[in-house]
């Protein structure tokens, strides 16, 4: 299970729902892949409903920590590619939400272009952690 404080999580709620309507399509997977999200974050279809009726969160609440920010910058990267196509409207919002989450436009585009490159199904982790390297030093 991934530490998204319960303060958070309704940010990236929001953030992965924007995310699954940027490209104007909707994909089964993009539903699967956001109901795994939530469970990894320890949510439930209940806590979703209870915040449906609460006011929409904004993006300036988000965490401090940079490990749990890296972790919403995976789900987002993620759910571009969730669905097999990546559009270029997934791809802007990316860029922007990970800007918004404090993160370099050069280190998002870099770890775009990983996901781009990998196959459907198979996992790119350790080459996005290598290009994360290359921003740490």
């Amino acid at each position: 299970m991934f530490k998204i404080k319960e303060d958070y999580r309704p940010a990236v709620i929001f953030m992965l729902l924007r995310m699954m309507a940027a490209d104007g399509r909707q994909d089964r997977r993009e539903y699967l892949y956001f109901i795994k999200v939530m469970h990894e974050m320890g949510m439930t279809i209940e806590d979703l409903a209870a915040m449906s009726t609460a006011p929409l969160p904004t993006e300036e609440k988000l965490p401090a920590d940079e490990r749990e920010r890296m972790i919403i910058l995976y789900f987002l990267l993620f759910m571009m590619e969730s669905d097999g196509i990546i559009a270029e409207e997934e791809i802007r919002l990316v860029k922007d939400l990970g800007q918004q989450l404090g993160f370099r436009i050069e280190l998002v585009t870099d770890l775009i272009q990983v996901i781009r490159t990998y196959d459907h199904g198979s996992s790119p982790s350790e080459a996005l952690l290598d290009k994360i390297r290359t921003y740490l030093n």
